[in-house]
């Protein structure tokens, strides 16, 4: 039986200071989706908020079911 492959979702973003594409990102999510990134080269850190679309709410996310009201 085989295992699923999930997508590997790539920063195309380059350090806006030193240019270098090694980029680290993670994802916030705070009245919508924000997008930390670290240069690990510059040590430059940034935040860029992301598209609408892009939103998946944080239950469906992480895999949990949402609290009962």
């Amino acid at each position: 039986m085989s295992t699923p492959l999930h997508a590997v979702h790539r920063t195309l973003t380059r350090c806006p200071v030193c240019r270098s594409s090694e980029i680290r990102t993670d994802e916030v999510v705070d009245r919508g989706l924000v997008v930390l990134h670290e240069c690990p080269r510059c040590a430059h850190r940034w935040t860029a908020w992301a598209h609408a679309a892009s939103v998946v709410s944080l239950p469906e996310r992480a895999g949990e079911v949402p609290a009962a009201a």
